[in-house]
């Protein structure tokens, strides 16, 4: 195909596959975000030969199984064109591409991370042991990829989102979670609330004059953080937006807010190698947001 007047991608929109319906529900996401980026989108499925029971290492006379990751990938394309063709679809990328890639999946898709590409995963419910220990593929590459993952549930809307919520965190003086949330706003032509939370667990039993200095504090933070949107505001001026402050358990609080058609977005900061998951609050929203959550890094 002639592509010679089409214009560049700003940057791939990477998908991983795995089969499950849940990757392909991040697949139909995904397509919508290439969509709206002007970008590629490739869609990757990582394999790798299987390790036997008590094994340390892969056999290295072990079976390749690259015939089936391309059957799976087949499937794959075939699932996509008929939720094109059914406009299923949030909008259809100029351009597409299947990949199956020999590899550990999470390592696969970090790798396209560090290469600038926003990298989409899907979420499927876990286990305790895994929430509390090892954490899913999906915490663990929103934890360790740079740049942008966004982390879709198959509750979430796979069309345009009706809301952005960002998620401030009033530690980060930084504004990379209100400018991403608000070109998200701006491309999909929807409002944003930008929600930061002023946490109290800390003053129970508090008294009268500890709570007036609380509520003076949620006072001042509510205002330098009106202040900030407004500047993004300006700078968006076709995006109303909203602030919205949290008192306990903000994040649940939080997290109750949600609907399947909200996009939110987080930070990302001082990742754990040791479990895979995004410290802090970001990473109970990851787990169990209701809709697509996009993580934010430095």
């Amino acid at each position: 195909m002639d592509t010679s007047g089409v214009e560049e991608p700003v940057r791939d929109v990477v998908v991983g596959v795995d089969g499950s319906e849940g990757g392909y529900h991040a697949m139909a996401w995904a397509a919508g975000e290439a969509a709206r980026l002007s970008a590629r989108l490739v869609v990757v499925h990582a394999y790798a030969r299987p390790v036997g029971v008590g094994s340390v290492t892969a056999e290295p006379g072990g079976p390749d199984r690259r015939a089936e990751a391309e059957a799976l990938l087949e499937r794959s394309r075939s699932r996509f064109e008929r939720a094109a063709r059914a406009r299923t679809l949030a909008g259809v990328p100029h351009a597409v591409e299947f990949t199956a890639v020999r590899g550990d999946a999470c390592a696969v898709l970090v790798h396209h991370a560090r290469r600038g590409a926003v990298v989409v995963v899907g979420r499927r419910g876990v286990g305790t042991f895994d929430r509390v220990a090892m954490g899913s593929i999906s915490s663990t590459v929103a934890a360790l990829a740079p740049g942008t993952v966004v982390v879709v549930p198959r509750a979430a809307r796979a069309l345009e989102p009706r809301r952005v919520v960002v998620a401030v965190d009033p530690r980060d003086a930084s504004d990379r979670v209100l400018e991403a949330g608000f070109d998200e706003a701006d491309r999909a032509g929807v409002p944003l609330t930008a929600a930061h939370s002023a946490e109290d667990g800390l003053f129970a039993g508090a008294t009268d004059g500890d709570l007036a200095w609380l509520e003076r504090l949620r006072a001042e933070a509510r205002a330098d953080l009106e202040a900030r949107v407004a500047r993004w505001g300006e700078k968006y001026p076709a995006v109303g937006w909203t602030v919205a402050t949290c008192g306990s358990a903000a994040r649940g609080a939080l997290l109750s807010a949600l609907r399947s058609d909200d996009l939110v977005v987080t930070g990302g900061s001082e990742a754990s190698l040791q479990v895979g998951r995004v410290r802090g609050g970001a990473d109970r929203i990851v787990r169990h947001a209701p809709c697509a959550v996009s993580v934010v890094h430095e």
